[in-house]
């Protein structure tokens, strides 16, 4: 059985919609990257300088320090105020580290002056798409090269072809940004998508196991069809016998006659009456929920899924039922246990009936072992094989012909007996034949 979702989103960490958690996820990972790339970046300010740059190397412990402590605040302050601490994160902090470890190298002279052409792309990257962003990620990173390209006196030509690069590389930024953003609405349209397959499959699920109710009743309908009959055609001819000796005020009908034919006529309302509530009972559709399960005594729900089987098994095979103590109790809800043995009646005269076993017997008794009470539903059939016993609590696993069967009422008997807290299974009688035996726990 599957879970459903209530029609509700997803949650993430913080109770956030999961796929906003995604993305603030990814967020802080890059930070956490970007901190440790800073720090192994020192390298190439050595090599690019051919000495231990002390200095630069606490520029970057501080600014990794700073991406750091930026990206756990991401994830833990509130959606408002993530903007600020992405703009701190991805303008101002690595440009005014870059600016001054450039400066600190030898400013534009420095090979690492050409990596401020870089930083609008590190820089949109954590834009989320964002246009206005990206904008100012990469006037962020053109006011910082310009800043250390006048500290340095550099010419105006040259401060131009560097500017108008950094604003090429910006250019770029944007569009990769841009298609980012197209990614993440994907993403999220996937997530929605997937959400709504989800709902849709535990309503198909919901309706099949429903149709399995009802395939059930239809497979009494026609021997209730015919139980009907029967006490109708004597209440009709007791009610004509009435009306005649009413009719013809015949001097020898004494009221003892009157009184028999009156109690038949009774008799057979009250069965028709009988079949009709078990029937409704059986068919209704209804979730056990906790409160349901209690004390229930197990003598009445026999009784109920026996004469209903009867309808069935009378047929074609004998019944043998072992009734229980009338006070013997167990953990279950009444309804629902009796939809398990008429299950398991049903499934086992069918199992004779397919294999045309002569003589065909089914038996129903109960045991008690410790705190616990077996209901032990066995047949003289053909037994289950091996290969089967496996699968035999498979949802839409069947054994049977097409449209006999849809392979799901022993997966709904399980389902109904462990939330009794008890165990269904099934195993081969070593004289042949099958038995399922259903163990609840005991009630006082």
């Amino acid at each position: 059985m599957t879970q459903t979702h209530g029609g509700s989103p997803p949650q993430g960490q913080h109770g956030m919609p999961k796929g906003e958690a995604w993305v603030l996820r990814d967020e802080q990972h890059l930070l956490y990257l970007l901190a440790f790339a800073c720090l192994l970046f020192w390298g190439v300010d050595a090599l690019s300088v051919m000495r231990l740059p002390w200095d630069t190397l606490a520029l970057r412990l501080t600014m990794a320090g700073m991406m750091v402590g930026l990206g756990w605040t991401l994830g833990r302050v509130p959606k408002p105020r993530r903007r600020l601490v992405r703009m701190l994160a991805v303008m101002v902090v690595p440009n005014f580290f870059l600016a001054l470890v450039v400066y600190r190298l030898g400013g534009v002279d420095s090979p690492l002056f050409g990596w401020f052409c870089v930083m609008p792309l590190v820089t949109l990257s954590m834009s989320l798409g964002e246009v206005r962003q990206g904008v100012l990620s990469t006037l962020t990173t053109m006011v910082a090269a310009g800043g250390v390209m006048w500290a340095g006196g550099t010419p105006l030509p040259r401060m131009l072809t560097w500017l108008l690069l950094m604003l090429g590389a910006g250019a770029l930024g944007l569009q990769m940004s841009f298609f980012y953003r197209r990614l993440r609405h994907a993403r999220t349209k996937a997530e929605t998508e997937q959400r709504v397959a989800q709902d849709a499959l535990v309503e198909s699920q919901a309706r099949v196991l429903q149709a399995e109710r009802l395939a059930q009743v239809g497979r009494l309908a026609a021997g209730v069809a015919h139980e009907v009959r029967n006490p109708l055609a004597y209440i009709q001819a007791n009610l004509r016998f009435l009306q005649e000796e009413w009719q013809q005020q015949a001097q020898g009908a004494g009221s003892a006659d009157y009184t028999e034919a009156l109690q038949e006529t009774m008799q057979g309302v009250e069965r028709i009456h009988q079949i009709v509530k078990d029937l409704t009972a059986m068919a209704r559709h209804e979730a056990v929920m906790e409160d349901e399960v209690g004390r229930c005594e197990l003598a009445p729900v026999i009784d109920e899924s026996v004469r209903l089987a009867s309808v069935r098994l009378k047929s074609l095979v004998k019944l043998a039922v072992e009734p229980p103590p009338a006070e013997l109790a167990v953990r279950a809800e009444p309804r629902r246990l009796g939809q398990v043995l008429l299950n398991l009646l049903l499934n086992a005269a069918d199992a004779i009936e397919d294999a045309k076993v002569p003589e065909g017997r089914v038996a129903l008794r109960v045991e008690l072992a410790a705190d616990w009470v077996r209901l032990v539903v066995e047949d003289n059939g053909p037994g289950i094989k091996a290969e089967h016993l496996a699968r035999l609590f498979t949802p839409f696993f069947t054994t049977k012909e097409a449209g006999k069967g849809t392979g799901l009422g022993l997966t709904l008997s399980r389902q109904y007996v462990e939330s009794f807290g008890g165990v269904l299974r099934a195993e081969n009688r070593p004289e042949g034949g099958a038995r399922f035996i259903v163990a609840l726990p005991g009630s006082p």
